[in-house]
């Protein structure tokens, strides 16, 4: 079987000189995964005349159905080029309130926002796909997939109720499947983009979208976020207002993964009991909070979403960065058809930009995310009570991901005062971790693939030496 390897044909179309099959099907791009991620990169994809398919086990009308805190800041779409209809905003936020343990005592990080309706939101850009005349394949599970000659040939798609696969070829195939991640996970274990990470890198949530008996006494200008080690261990639980009156809202939490801890159960005991009403949704699921996957490319094969881990590590949310990494893969993908031959050699200026524009900050604020899940509730309520960040500072460090040398002087005098020696270790070797994860996912990111896997070792090594620092436990 011969390596994929594209010739131009007009009107940007390119298919790989393959033999009739009654069962297979021919594509330039495959997305396996209609999730924002996949949709996304589908419709950049489509709308510059590429002939792509969508593989998506839910059927049409259930796209965009997705468990989640159905929050995400206005500047991802301003940077994007993106105007959702308003039929897609369920209510506008000024910012988020982080409320320490004791519930009384906040910090406000101001920043526009939006709560979306997460349906209609999925089905508002698959009708942008579908206009860019993309193939889209509902109701088919992804099942296999044949590796020739390092590139991986073809994959193996079946309906639902059928049990006859279809063969799909594609010059290149794409992982949007979310954290499940079906299609990388069936790649060699010696492909770099095959990773696997530790359970403590993954949050565990539960929520319910609840229409109330009475409105909340809150601010519903805010989505709250609530600190609370008690209540979510290595995450928080919050409240989203989801309309002005804040008649229904969005609530669940998120916990370390590795706790082996049912959030739900949780949930019932220490946050139901608080929210009478109708229950109009309810559901769980796996967010990853770390440091993206090394490459999002590997032979003919690319990586998004939750498959790729493009969700920030401090507050999870993972909307607008999906798109962002789907935006940066497509315009890098339309740039290398015309070399003929898809790889991660042609295609690494992709991660180059992902890194620089996105990756790097996660990388930074992953430590952040560790440094908070060893602090206790008497920390966290000292952190909020005497406003030693302000909401300028949240923001900043939350959307550029630097922690600023003010913050840290301000921290110093505090402790000292207070004799929190130990919480001032942590904290200096927090900025110090932050500082040299920044530059390694920038300056210093390999400039080709032959370096990745002593970067990879760089990287690794630097987080497991701040773990030893701080005493990470998880």
């Amino acid at each position: 079987m011969k390596v994929c390897l594209l010739k131009p044909i007009p009107n940007n179309v390119f298919l790989a000189n393959i033999v009739d099959d009654p069962w297979l099907e021919k594509y330039d791009a495959v997305i396996i995964g209609a999730g924002v991620a996949g949709l996304y990169l589908a419709y950049e994809l489509g709308k510059r005349g590429f002939n792509a398919a969508l593989v998506e086990s839910k059927e049409r009308s259930s796209i965009g159905e997705k468990t989640c805190g159905d929050a995400i800041g206005v500047h991802h779409f301003q940077e994007l080029g993106l105007n959702p209809p308003q039929d897609v905003i369920d209510h506008k936020y000024r910012g988020v309130r982080i409320y320490a343990p004791d519930e009384k005592h906040y910090l406000d990080a101001i920043g526009e926002g939006i709560s979306i309706n997460r349906l209609r939101f999925g089905q508002w850009l698959l009708k942008l796909v579908l206009d860019s005349n993309v193939e889209l394949l509902d109701n088919h599970i992804f099942v296999g997939l044949s590796i020739d000659k390092g590139y991986v040939q073809e994959i193996y798609v079946r309906e639902k109720n059928s049990i006859v696969s279809k063969t799909i070829k594609s010059a290149v195939y794409v992982d949007a499947s979310g954290v499940q991640s079906v299609l990388r996970r069936k790649l060699p274990t010696d492909w770099i983009i095959n990773d696997k990470i530790l359970k403590s890198d993954f949050n565990i949530t539960y929520r319910e979208v609840i229409e109330l008996d009475k409105p909340l006494d809150i601010d519903n200008d805010y989505a709250n976020i609530y600190l609370n080690k008690d209540i979510a261990t290595g995450g928080y639980w919050w409240v989203f207002p989801k309309n002005r009156d804040g008649t229904v809202i969005n609530v669940g939490l998120g916990i370390i993964w590795s706790l082996n801890v049912n959030p739900k159960i949780l949930f019932y005991k220490y946050i139901k009991p608080r929210f009478k009403g109708r229950v109009v949704h309810a559901g769980g699921g796996l967010v990853p909070t770390r440091r993206p996957l090394p490459t999002l490319v590997w032979r003919n094969v690319l990586v998004t979403g939750d498959a790729a881990y493009t969700v920030n590590p401090l507050h999870g949310g993972g909307i607008g960065s999906s798109m962002l990494a789907s935006h940066i893969l497509a315009k890098h993908l339309v740039e290398t058809f015309s070399t003929n031959s898809v790889n991660e050699y042609t295609m690494w200026s992709a991660n180059i930009e992902y890194m620089d524009r996105y990756g790097a900050k996660q990388a930074s604020l992953d430590v952040i995310r560790l440094f908070l899940q060893v602090l206790d509730n008497n920390d966290l309520l000292w952190i909020i009570e005497k406003q030693l960040v302000s909401s300028s500072e949240v923001y900043d460090l939350s959307y550029k991901g630097g922690l600023s040398d003010k913050i840290v002087k301000r921290f110093s005098l505090f402790i000292k005062t207070l004799s929190k020696p130990s919480l001032l270790d942590k904290l200096i070797h927090v900025k110090k971790y932050m500082d040299t994860l920044m530059e390694l996912y920038t300056t210093k990111y390999p400039a080709s693939p032959n370096d990745l896997i002593r970067w990879i070792i760089d990287v690794d090594n630097v987080i497991l030496d701040f773990k030893e620092k701080i005493s990470y436990p998880y």
